[in-house]
């Protein structure tokens, strides 16, 4: 009798070890990654520019875009390359409908046709950021970071498959320079 129950347990955790393997595999969510892991300084570089009430760095690679508002919103964009757009959303019930809006259409995909979203938790610089991956027919691979900034909301989305040093610079100096 006792090998009958050790025998059951034995396949119980089996696959309890499986389930849980499969699960983690095709989980959207990844376990938190850090992409400043030797710690070294960020030196901020580019033209400040100010987003809805928040100072950020703009580099080069990302120069002569524009500001435009929306109710709840204010973006800096490159629209003639949409190589980036800057989102800082206003600490509005509009503020928060379009962020939660933003949210759902790009980290989980509701009503949007691009391809599998892939949301990940890192850090830049020891700040929480939301990393989504996306893929478009029309504009080809496209990231997001999702993250806040004394309280207010930012969405940055670039073309590209990688968080570039350029990407980070923007990132950080929202926290170094608010």
């Amino acid at each position: 009798m006792n090998k009958k129950v050790l025998a059951i347990s034995v396949v119980a955790i089996i696959m309890i070890c499986g389930v849980a393997i499969y699960l983690s595999h095709t989980s959207n969510l990844s376990p938190e990654k850090t992409l400043n892991d030797d710690n070294s300084v960020i030196e901020l570089k580019g033209e400040k520019i100010i987003i809805n009430g928040l100072s950020s760095m703009i580099p080069s690679s990302y120069a002569n875009g524009t500001l435009k508002k929306s109710p709840g919103i204010e973006t800096y964009g490159t629209y003639e390359s949409d190589s980036i757009y800057i989102t800082v959303y206003d600490n509005s019930k509009q503020g928060d409908k379009v962020y939660q809006g933003d949210i759902d259409y790009f980290a989980y995909g509701i009503a949007n046709k691009d391809n599998n979203p892939k949301i990940e938790n890192i850090t830049i610089a020891n700040h929480a950021i939301l990393y989504v991956t996306q893929h478009s027919d029309t504009r080809g691979d496209y990231r997001l970071a999702f993250f806040k900034v004394n309280g207010q909301k930012v969405l940055i989305e670039w073309l590209g498959n990688e968080i570039t040093p350029d990407i980070k610079n923007i990132i950080y100096s929202f926290y170094k320079l608010n």
